[in-house]
């Protein structure tokens, strides 16, 4: 039963610091800075990082208190301290939970606006970092594990700048009737993030490799007969789903919609709708991704064995 909290309160961290980097990010660099096709008219943008700050807050000291049970059979006073003072991954549960919380104030207490995305989208930032000394990166011994880290934290970045653009898109377009300014805005948006998206997935490519050596090694074949191996071929499936869906956007809905705003014809029904189904599906296909990553950051890889 704590295993399987330890890898929800995963889940909950990575989807909460995806939205609260990569969404606020979002806004700053893919919307327009003021008028009826940026952020800051909406009535959600700040709802969801509040949200998304509350939930890391929390879910950092609660996954903290389960991690803990996990490690020494039973949540104590002194097992709880012994973690946090000489552990990397208590230290840096207390920090993305202290960055979540300044996040929670800094949202609360500044107007819709870029200032507001940059910096939530810092803090953000920040907390995804914690990620790298909660995964199997820092466990790496020796000279390489300045590189095993690295891979790690790049890795998270790159996955939330990703992740946290799908929620920021698919809430954009859950509305069915949408004016032309909105979908206007969309489509720009939708054109600026696929150039980035090629960085993203180029980013995931060669840090997942990294990682793959450092983790599984040369014996590919004889991973596939661990658990951690086959859940990590799961992981890799999905991702290119992902990818897949993604190259449809880029191939297909973003000249839809150009196409549409050139002709001054009112936007289509069924342009959106299409461009809503496959948004939501790469969006589930992400979080998908992340609960096979709390998943693995469970098990001991093969390398460890």
């Amino acid at each position: 039963m704590i295993e399987l909290a330890v890898i929800v309160l995963r889940l909950v961290q990575y989807s909460a610091a995806s939205v609260l980097m990569g969404s606020a990010l979002f806004f700053f660099y893919a919307l327009p800075a003021q008028g009826p096709g940026s952020a800051a008219e909406l009535w959600w943008p700040k709802r969801l990082l509040l949200g998304a700050a509350l939930l890391l807050t929390f879910g950092a000291l609660l996954g903290l208190a389960a991690q803990t049970a996990s490690l020494a059979d039973a949540l104590t006073v002194e097992s709880l301290n012994a973690v946090v003072t000489e552990m990397d991954l208590g230290k840096a549960a207390l920090a993305r939970s202290a960055l979540a919380f300044l996040a929670l104030v800094y949202i609360g207490l500044v107007r819709c606006g870029r200032a507001l995305w940059l910096g939530a989208g810092g803090l953000g930032t920040l907390a995804c970092t914690t990620f790298g000394w909660m995964g199997h990166g820092a466990a790496t011994e020796g000279g390489c594990q300045a590189l095993h880290l690295v891979a790690d934290v790049l890795h998270v970045l790159a996955a939330a700048l990703w992740l946290g653009a799908l929620v920021g898109f698919a809430a954009l377009v859950a509305p069915r009737n949408q004016d032309r300014d909105r979908v206007q805005a969309t489509a720009a948006a939708l054109d600026r993030f696929s150039w980035l998206g090629i960085a993203f997935v180029a980013t995931l490519a060669a840090t997942g490799l990294v990682n793959v050596w450092f983790l599984v090694g040369r014996d590919i074949r004889g991973a596939l007969h661990d658990p951690y191996g086959q859940l990590l071929v799961l992981k890799l499936l999905l991702f290119a789903g992902m990818v897949a869906l993604a190259a449809i956007h880029r191939q297909r809905s973003v000249p839809a919609l150009v196409a549409i705003l050139s002709s001054r014809a009112p936007p289509q029904r069924g342009a959106l709708m299409s461009l809503r189904r496959s948004l939501l599906a790469e969006a589930l296909l992400g979080f998908a991704v992340l609960a096979t990553v709390a998943w693995l950051g469970t098990l001991a890889p093969p390398t460890s064995l």
